[in-house]
């Protein structure tokens, strides 16, 4: 899939362990709790993960990696480099899950965030996704609260 946002081209496709070190690093630019190469390849050894990329003139700028295990789903992890923010890129990334796990018969999604991050907040709200708890001190970097938030499909 692909679209242009402000000059700027954005595609989204599954990506395979040859791009685990650009992942690492992306990961460590917004990430407090940032993810070892380890826990990536665990993520391509799970048969129930989805693993994409975002790619901005062949560069992979951002990823999203869920679980999806019958007709529901669970977004692990979604991260952008903090260059390519606010640019429609992240929106994008989110929506082509979206449509894929609608094409798969996935009829609920979850998610956590941190309370302190209102972007990501406002932007899954903005594609529908609502707010269905706090879990309390859920991060162990720094003992964030996580807001949860769950989109369901249109075809319940």
């Amino acid at each position: 899939m692909t679209i242009e946002t402000d000059g700027t081209e954005f595609a989204v496709s599954s990506v395979s362990r040859f791009w685990l070190p650009k992942l690492v690093e992306i990961d460590a630019t917004w990430n407090p709790s940032s993810w070892s190469e380890r826990l990536f390849e665990g993520e391509f050894e799970n048969q129930n993960a989805e693993i994409l990329g975002l790619f901005a003139r062949e560069e992979l700028i951002g990823y999203l990696i869920a679980h999806i295990i019958c007709d529901e789903a669970h977004i692990v992890s979604l991260g952008l480099h903090p260059s390519w923010t606010r640019r429609g890129g992240g929106r994008f990334l989110l929506q082509s899950f979206l449509s894929k796990c609608e094409i798969q018969g996935v009829k609920r999604i979850t998610l956590e965030v941190r309370a302190s991050n209102q972007p990501a907040q406002q932007l899954y709200l903005s594609l529908g996704f609502v707010v269905s708890g706090v879990r309390v001190r859920y991060y162990s970097s720094n003992q964030e609260d996580a807001v949860s938030m769950c989109w369901n499909s249109k075809i319940l």
